[in-house]
């Protein structure tokens, strides 16, 4: 029934729902700076009405409960726009960095150490007697040797730099993880649907890990009842039963229970983690080439190797730049060897090798073409005594070259049985150790007969490495061969070994304008002279890193939007808020005058009585 005193409660509710409303604008207005805050209002009704005869009298305010601000669609928005600026930031951030080491300007860089290079064997092609300049060659060569290994070593520390990056972002998405199946948990014990009790704090908390976490490696989020739409019902957003997170498609928190990733370089001779799932039966599932989005895709785009990708997945980028130098320095080293090959000496021996007497040379895996060379033999005047052709084809083994080269043949068509090249050498592979060599026959020494290899298409001397001028196989062990470091003066310009005769100098000068084969880590070969393979390799990291420029930029541009559409749902406007706090401060000064109002009322009643 009314009365004074009940009618005391009706301004005592107000009283207390505007201190509430005070209290939450001013936690709006502390965590205005705060990101991922989402706005809370307060929502509330008129409290039961007391029904009288003719009417409904009205009982006061009532709080129904305190919601935040968060429409779940321009969250997953926002997320998915700052994943893939991330995802283009950490790109291009590897990208540039990977240029830096091709610079190509005021005369410093590869390029120009392939100028300088063959511009000494110009100059000693000029002088081929003369010591200073094969010393001056020796340098360049060296040169040019050192700072292809140095690009080479550039990319690969960065690679392993970034390999460490992705290991402290894995660990970070674990911490996150583990933080957000916590917090699954204490949501479901405060939250009742039925008393419209809701944990936004905790919400909000949850919201910026997930953030998080889909900028690391980028998640998808599955919530009961909460639905990726602009027609989420808001009365229900905020109450799921049912939590799950999965990264690649595997599910990393179900509810209050975490499933961490795991990190694995064990089996990686490159050193580049794999990054595992452990299933339900305890065995590991790899995910590494299907994460593909936020930092880690990024980096993994970057580093992925050989070792680490399945059948389904592709090398990064960084490793298609240091195979491409190693196809490049592979390229040099091949050539220069194949025409190094015919400066002439008692003997030729080759490489240690990697394929059996019966494996046939085109697919063994070496740059072994169809076609032929010949082995030339001089005497000590330059004068040409023979020469022994050799013909490669698809079925060619080192068998095959032993036995052509060690046939019973009239080389020099003079009808003379004992002074052909099978009378003066004996080709020879050694199965055991994996070595071609032709040496002088056993009482032939003394007769100073040299042997040219003069290569019509094979590239056999330069694949075998027969007679070096430059030692290694890449960009990771280019350098000039151990015994003209040693004594540059050994190094022959020559193919007679006469006085004034500098044949290789001239080819090796040539070599620069000539188009050679280079063969790329897929195996697919590429036809282009030295300086234009070059060019086109760091063409393709500099047109590489532009494209991820212009990308970011793009990606900056959609984030910019996305965050302010965001922002303008969940932030805290401090001028609102100030506006509200003024608004509730007078209902809260309205409903003290009631109390005071009823007060004087009681106090005049009670004078009455006396």
């Amino acid at each position: 029934m009314g009365g004074l005193l009940s009618s005391l409660n009706t301004p005592y509710t107000g009283l207390t729902g505007h201190q509430v409303m005070v209290d939450v604008t001013g936690n709006n207005i502390a965590n205005a700076s705060n990101e991922f805050y989402s706005r809370q209002v307060v929502r509330s009704a008129a409290e039961t009405p007391l029904w009288k005869q003719n009417y409904a009298l009205g009982q006061g305010l009532d709080i129904l409960t305190i919601e935040r601000v968060h429409d779940e669609y321009t969250f997953m928005r926002y997320k998915k726009a700052s994943m893939e600026e991330t995802y283009a930031y950490n790109s291009y951030s590897g990208l540039r960095e990977a240029s830096s080491y091709y610079p190509e300007i005021d005369s410093v860089g590869i390029y120009n150490d392939l100028q300088e290079y063959f511009n000494a064997w110009k100059d000693i092609s000029t002088k081929a007697g003369d010591p200073a300049q094969k010393i001056a060659l020796a340098e360049r060569a060296g040169t040019l040797a050192k700072n292809i290994q140095e690009t080479r070593n550039s990319l690969e520390y960065l690679q392993q730099r970034l390999n460490d990056e992705m290991k402290v972002a894995v660990e970070e998405v674990n911490r996150l993880g583990q933080q957000i199946a916590q917090l699954n948990k204490k949501i479901k014990e405060y939250e009742n649907q039925d008393l419209n009790k809701k944990a936004n704090d905790l919400r909000d908390l949850r919201d910026q890990y997930e953030f998080e976490i889909n900028n690391l490696m980028g998640c998808d989020v599955f919530k009961k009842d909460v639905k990726g739409s602009a027609c989420v019902n808001k009365d229900i957003a905020d109450f799921d039963e049912d939590y799950t997170l999965t990264i690649g498609g595997r599910s990393i928190v179900d509810g209050d229970s975490f499933h961490p990733l795991v990190l694995d370089n064990s089996e990686n001779p490159s050193g580049i983690y794999t990054i595992k799932y452990v299933r339900g039966d305890h065995k590991p599932y790899n995910l590494t080439n299907a994460i593909t989005e936020g930092k880690v895709g990024a980096l993994l785009d970057l580093i992925r190797t050989e070792d680490v990708i399945d059948c389904s997945g592709t090398i990064g980028k960084l490793q298609v730049y240091i195979n491409d130098l190693d196809s490049f320095a592979n390229g040099i080293i091949e050539a220069t060897n194949n025409i190094y090959a015919e400066s002439s000496q008692r003997n030729a021996r080759s490489d240690v090798l990697t394929l059996s007497a019966q494996d046939a040379l085109t697919t063994s895996g070496y740059n072994i073409h169809s076609g032929t060379f010949k082995v030339v033999m001089y005497d000590k005047a330059g004068n040409e005594l023979g020469a022994r052709e050799v013909k490669i084809n698809n079925l060619t083994n080192m068998i095959s070259i032993t036995d052509q080269l060690n046939a019973n043949v009239d080389d020099n068509t003079d009808g003379n049985a004992l002074n052909d090249f099978d009378d003066y050498f004996v080709a020879v592979y050694n199965n055991d150790t994996k070595t071609f060599s032709i040496e002088p026959k056993p009482g032939t020494e003394s007769q100073d007969i040299y042997i040219s290899i003069q290569d019509n298409g094979t590239n056999f001397a330069g694949a075998f490495g027969v007679n070096r001028f430059f030692d290694g196989y890449g960009a990771n062990d280019i350098e000039l061969a151990y015994q003209y470091r040693d004594d540059p003066t050994l190094i022959r310009a020559f193919r007679e070994a006469v006085d004034g005769n500098f044949e290789v100098a001239n080819k090796m000068q040539q070599l620069q304008f000539d188009k050679i084969v280079f063969t790329d880590y897929k195996g697919e070969e590429r036809t282009e002279t030295i300086s234009g393979y070059f060019r086109y390799i760091a063409g393709k990291v500099a047109s590489e890193t532009q494209a991820a420029e212009a990308t970011l930029e793009t990606k900056e541009a959609v984030l910019q939007s996305t965050k302010k559409e965001y922002t303008t749902i969940s932030e805290v406007s401090i001028d609102d808020e100030l506006v509200n706090l003024i608004r509730f401060q007078s209902g809260y000064s309205a409903n003290a005058k009631m109390v005071t109002a009823i007060d004087e009322m009681l106090t005049t009643l009670l004078g009455i009585k006396q």
